[in-house]
């Protein structure tokens, strides 16, 4: 009897092989540079990506302004972040991740320029203040905001908080939407969910739960809190957000 044809490749195997494909065409040099995912260098940004083989720049403030500290223009900032990819395919064919922190409130880069956009960005807890009633209010935000920033040319974006802290005294807690971890993972489920409709990549941080710990960027911070906590309540929102795509 006649064989009946394989099942074609799933899309998932097509992937898979495509993945494969493309390690198998870099060196080993090439292959280790791009597990590195870099802040952006102040100097011989351009030629980094080439010497190092790079997998991605993360923006900071500076990256938005030229040597003066001028703020870049739009069409100053989309040459450079273009700039940019047409050196790593040039190099290896691999399109750069591109980041950038733009949670929103004290924590923005891409909207603190305002050759880019007409204000900062609200702070998750501003936006749900600010709700119509009308919609998602999370989800809106989430679509819009990361929609422009993928316009620009910045395909990843270092957001959202999935700490949980319900205390206004935490260093963390202006960052956060200030709910419980079955509200916090609530939130982080439509961010992500809006993020992946517009095509960029979200980032879940910061696991595994920051709790009340004081400020890790001056100092060292030891946390005391049982294991049975995280599982309980931290890890929720990652587990939502992992869940949603992110």
């Amino acid at each position: 009897p006649v064989q009946p044809d394989p099942p074609p490749p799933s899309p998932e195997e097509l992937a898979a092989a495509q993945v494969e494909e493309l390690l198998s065409s870099l060196t080993l040099e090439e292959q280790v540079g791009q597990l590195f995912f870099v802040r952006c260098p102040a100097d011989q940004a351009l030629e980094d990506i080439t010497t190092y083989h790079l997998g991605g720049y993360v923006l900071f403030t500076r990256d938005y302004q030229d040597d003066s500290g001028a703020w870049l223009t739009k069409d100053q900032f989309v040459q450079t972040l273009s700039d940019y990819q047409s050196a790593a395919l040039a190099d290896t064919g691999i399109p750069l991740l591109i980041g950038s922190d733009e949670e929103g409130g004290t924590v923005t880069r891409a909207s603190r320029n305002p050759n880019l956009f007409a204000a900062p960005f609200p702070s998750p807890q501003a936006v749900e203040a600010g709700a119509s009633g009308h919609g998602d209010p999370f989800a809106e935000d989430a679509y819009e905001k990361n929609s422009a920033l993928k316009a620009l040319g910045i395909n990843v974006n270092l957001a959202p908080v999935a700490d949980v802290s319900t205390d206004p005294a935490d260093f963390i807690y202006d960052r956060t939407i200030g709910k419980d971890a079955a509200g916090t993972a609530d939130y982080v489920e439509r961010v992500v969910s809006a993020m992946a409709d517009t095509g960029i990549g979200s980032v879940l941080k910061h696991f595994p739960g920051y709790g009340s710990n004081a400020d890790t960027h001056t100092g060292i911070a030891v946390d005391q809190r049982p294991m049975e906590q995280f599982v309980s309540s931290d890890f929720l929102p990652f587990s939502a957000g992992i869940a949603a795509g992110g």
